[in-house]
């Protein structure tokens, strides 16, 4: 059996990253020569020909991992240069009768939905740029149900119409870390093909410990037919809201997306086996996970690894003045409360004058054994999840809520959508009196 070929291939100089990295996106043409230019060497050393997977007349679904509503600078969603070039690719190289470009981004009902998410994030241009012949704002179509043959945890999805009826997809992901899921690259990007359920429905249902294993199944659903990732600007350190953008200009591509995954983690400083969506598929036999057993052309891993910052999803004791209570608690609630602080805290947030005018924050989620109530008493208390109800500590929680100041629930198991809610929630307390600066 012959190994899958993953491509990596580093573009020339791209002038534009200078501003991009000061804080605003600008399109070149001397950047898009050189990224046209390398996604075209990545496609066809990972495939030969793009005959090979479109044949003529087909249609062609381009996937991107717009993440939620962001602009460019984020850094969190697929570089609109990159989106540029892949449907020029397609567009100039193919025999497809059709080019769509389509996604769905997290959270939609929280921070805006499919249509400002695609525009706010410079896909929209992007892809009328590179000649896209519809772009599909997924969560605007129809859906159809699924029964995920061989899945473990997500045996069933209602996903949207297009990325069914498709006749070729491609999968385009952004290379970045990610609190809940270690890195987010191919297998993740496949979230996006269903619906935003709240509170802990479809695309924000089995957010637990059992994330990877979800991804694992909803790539049963379809294989993506070639897989390119976005490694111009990847993110380190808080990804996938709050990280650090770092300079590669890289493309990786391959038509087996464990396989590039796998590379893509590896190019991070990442072991394959530690990402649990890619250990998860890997195991299945979905993909290649196994490093030796990968051909990898082009540049070597070592030659272009960078070791990015990991991502830290435990919210205790990081902020003072915000406790956090999460003894019995899966990382559903426990990373995504540590993201809505991050996002608080660095909208520049005075805390002192915040704990002043409005008093001290408390978060619980889970069981709490060890917590005394009367510790709520005159603070701002908001309890995560639904499992904080089946513990023997759930009279402490209640006694608490008569305590505290103000109490806000959020339901759901998981909640991911507190990732934006606590932090908007955090954001009027303090703007009732203008503390934000």
């Amino acid at each position: 059996m012959s190994k899958p070929v993953v491509s990596v291939v580093k573009s020339g100089y791209l002038p534009g990253n200078a501003s991009f990295l000061n804080g605003k996106f600008e399109r070149r043409q001397d950047d898009l020569e050189q990224i046209k230019k390398a996604v075209k060497e990545s496609v066809e050393m990972a495939v030969g020909s793009i005959d090979t997977i479109v044949k003529e007349g087909q249609t062609v679904l381009i996937k991107p991992n717009i993440a939620f509503l962001a602009p460019p600078e984020s850094f969190a969603v697929v570089d609109p240069r990159m989106i540029e070039a892949v449907v020029w690719y397609f567009k100039t190289y193919s025999k497809a009768k059709a080019v769509w470009i389509g996604d769905n981004p997290s959270l939609g009902m929280h921070v805006g939905k499919a249509r400002p998410a695609l525009e706010t994030a410079g896909m929209t241009a992007a892809a009328i740029a590179g000649g896209a012949d519809r772009i599909i704002y997924f969560d605007e179509e129809p859906l159809v149900d699924v029964d995920i043959e061989g899945a473990t945890f997500f045996r069933h999805a209602k996903v949207f119409k297009p990325f069914l009826d498709a006749d070729v997809v491609i999968n385009l992901p952004k290379m970045k870390v990610h609190l809940a899921g270690t890195v987010t690259l191919g297998l993740k990007n496949w979230n996006g093909i269903v619906p935003n359920v709240h509170p802990s429905g479809e695309q924000q249902g089995v957010h637990r410990v059992d994330l990877g294993q979800k991804m694992a199944d909803m790539y049963r659903i379809r294989k993506a037919d070639l897989t390119i990732v976005d490694a111009l600007i990847g993110m380190e350190g808080q990804g996938p809201h709050a990280g650090t953008p770092v300079e590669m200009n890289l493309v990786i591509a391959g038509t087996d997306t464990v396989a590039v995954d796998a590379v893509t983690a590896s190019i991070m400083g990442f072991e394959p086996m530690e990402v649990p969506a890619i250990r998860c598929a890997g195991t299945e036999k979905l993909g290649e996970i196994d490093l030796s057993r990968i051909e990898v052309v082009g540049e070597p891993i070592a030659s272009v690894r960078r070791f990015f910052k990991r991502p830290n999803g435990d919210p205790i004791g990081m902020y003072k003045d915000i406790t956090v209570f999460a003894q019995q608690t899966c990382p559903g609630c426990y990373v995504n409360v540590r993201g809505a602080l991050d996002s608080f805290v660095n909208t520049g947030i005075d805390m002192e004058k915040f704990v002043e005018e409005h008093g001290a924050v408390m978060v619980i989620g889970g069981g709490v054994p060890d917590f005394e109530p009367e510790m709520a008493r005159g603070k701002n208390l908001f309890v995560t999840g639904d499992c904080w109800k089946y513990f023997p500590s759930r009279e402490k929680v209640e006694q608490a809520a008569k305590l505290a100041k103000s109490v806000t629930y959020y339901p759901g198991c998981a909640p991911v959508y507190i990732f934006s809610q606590l932090n908007k929630d955090l954001q009027s307390l303090a703007k009732e009196k203008e503390l934000v600066r």
